[in-house]
């Protein structure tokens, strides 16, 4: 999204230098999963209002830090649901980015795994084995280098591919922990 836009879209926060994301919210539930029936403050988010907090923070520009502000009807405010509210958001964010470095972890092993097996398929293919000018052998010899290339192809796609957007989910993640979180009355 153009900067233009995004001024636009976004009402921005001169004093703190920061992007307003608004939520309005009928009822502090409104934020949490209608089916989860754990207790207010265990509650899960629901998975609409993340996608909602995503897509937004994908449209403002990374260098701008974020404001969630959260107008609640004035006869609901309730500042212990407030703090509750901002300890489920916090504890759902960390939870997010221990599931992406999970992710990543698992990745790396991948690689890794994929490249010990690429590098044995090359070493099997190169140092042929099996002397014979059979035709069979030369096409399990080549198949055997092919699949090299196949298992090296995959150490690339996760290296420049999976892992760019483990990053940019981390960093979007992060951009979340680290945003303000205000109510207001309307």
């Amino acid at each position: 999204m153009r900067q233009k836009e995004t001024y636009e879209r976004y009402a921005f926060d001169k004093e703190n230098q920061a992007f307003i994301i608004p939520v309005a919210l009928d009822d502090y539930n409104d934020v949490f999963d209608d089916w989860d029936p754990s207790p207010f403050k265990l509650r899960d988010i629901e998975d609409e209002f993340l996608d909602f907090l995503w897509d937004s923070v994908e449209d403002i520009p990374r260098k701008f830090p974020l404001i969630f502000e959260f107008s609640i009807p004035r006869e609901l405010k309730n500042e212990s649901k407030e703090r509750q509210l901002i300890s489920a958001l916090g504890h759902q964010f960390d939870y997010m980015l221990s599931k992406n470095a999970r992710k990543r972890r698992h990745e790396r092993l991948e690689e890794l795994k994929y490249f010990v097996l690429a590098i044995i398929f090359f070493l099997i293919a190169y140092l042929n084995p099996i002397k014979s000018d059979l035709f069979i052998t030369k096409i399990i010899t080549e198949g055997i280098f092919i699949g090299g290339w196949v298992f090296m192809w995959e150490v690339i796609s996760n290296i420049f591919i999976e892992s760019r957007e483990l990053n940019e989910e981390k960093t979007i993640v992060k951009r979340f922990r680290s945003a303000t979180i205000r109510f207001i009355e309307r």
